[in-house]
């Protein structure tokens, strides 16, 4: 390549430098910008070091995303692939370098997931995944500095619990404000007596981890799947964040508003409504343009949005077969009481278009 380049005239002699300073094998993969005047010497140095390299990518990390999208970002972009990033990701490999790493604990899906801090960086094409994760989880050693280590001492939390609260608020939070009131939502939640079910944080974005949304499961365990992270189904907080929380997020978990919310929705102009009492919430919903999911157990709704009809059974009904619907909340998985309707043809096959909610 170099004698193709025109950057050395006899490749023979090159391979025989290369082995007498015994530079074979450590050589770097990349792009580099060489000089036609340098000698063997020179060649050898620059190729072994990064500073001339020209296979550079920028790649921006925005908030919120979480460790399979960035792996995937890594790979689309040539710096390694994603099976090698998410590998190394969910490793132990950095503990001894950052002390928030050697603190975690609990069953969790990506080990450093919460600590790869959102941001732009650039890496060079065909990158360790080591070298290019190092730099994501060293940026999120200096952005919590002191104070902020300080403030989460004194708030009595450990850094892992408030970079899961700051993941929740980032992946639930419409804008800025609305991080501090969602933030204020939570804590109060987690503060209270956990009667009528508060201390479960019933944040959406939990409920498929570390999945997106429900579409982006493998279809083969898609309808069986369940996360341990699950808010409707734990309470308190998850085993650890859900996604990579910006500094803005992290402040809000540390700096609820003071308020005595315990709900909050939002409507499709993503639009927060919040809300002190179930019944409000409900209101706030029916404003939202949403309606709340009616548990046939408790008669009482879900607190964060209406689910979706997603069932078509059968059922005997005055002495013969008749299709009917049976509504249940993708959120907490409860069913209102039975409808019958004519046909289920009335619906969309199998499941009712978008927008449609528990009665």
């Amino acid at each position: 390549v170099l004698q193709e380049a025109g950057v050395i005239q006899r490749s023979d002699f090159f391979k025989l430098y290369s082995a007498m300073t015994k530079a074979d094998g450590h050589y770097n993969n990349g792009t580099y910008k060489l000089n036609t005047s340098m000698d063997y010497e020179a060649i050898i140095n620059n190729l072994q070091s990064n500073a001339n390299r020209v296979d550079i990518v920028k790649i921006t990390f925005t908030e919120g995303m979480n460790a399979l999208e960035i792996a995937q970002l890594l790979e689309e972009n040539g710096v390694c692939s994603q099976e090698d990033a998410l590998n190394y990701i969910n490793s132990n490999a950095l503990d001894s370098k950052y002390d928030f790493l050697q603190q975690l604990t609990g069953d969790r899906y990506y080990h450093m997931e919460g600590y790869l801090f959102p941001d732009t960086y650039e890496f060079f094409k065909d990158e360790s995944p080591e070298d290019a994760i190092l730099k994501l989880v060293n940026n999120c050693d200096r952005k919590l500095t002191d104070e902020i280590r300080q403030e989460i001492t004194a708030s009595g939390m450990t850094i892992d619990q408030v970079m899961t609260l700051a993941s929740m608020i980032q992946a639930e939070a419409a804008d800025e404000d609305d991080m501090y009131m969602i933030s204020s939502v939570f804590h109060n939640r987690l503060n209270s007596d956990g009667s009528n079910g508060l201390r479960r944080l019933q944040s959406d974005p939990t409920m498929y981890y570390p999945y997106r949304t429900k579409d982006a499961i493998p279809e083969d365990i898609r309808e069986t799947y369940s996360s341990k992270y699950n808010t409707y189904e734990i309470e308190g907080l998850p085993a650890g964040p859900i996604c990579n929380p910006g500094s803005k997020a992290i402040d809000a978990a540390l700096h609820p508003a003071d308020t005595n919310y315990y709900y909050f929705c939002h409507d499709a102009d993503r639009n927060a409504y919040y809300a002190e009492t179930l019944e409000q919430h409900q209101q706030n919903l029916q404003k939202a343009g949403l309606r709340g999911a009616i548990s046939e157990t408790t008669g009482r709704s879900c607190w964060r949005r209406p689910g979706i009809w997603n069932a078509c059974v059968r059922r005997w009904t005055s002495g013969r077969m008749r299709f009917i619907w049976r509504a249940r909340c993708l959120a907490c998985a409860r069913r209102p009481p039975i409808l019958p309707v004519k046909s289920c043809k009335q619906r969309s096959p199998w499941r009712m278009r978008a927008g449609y909610g528990c009665m």
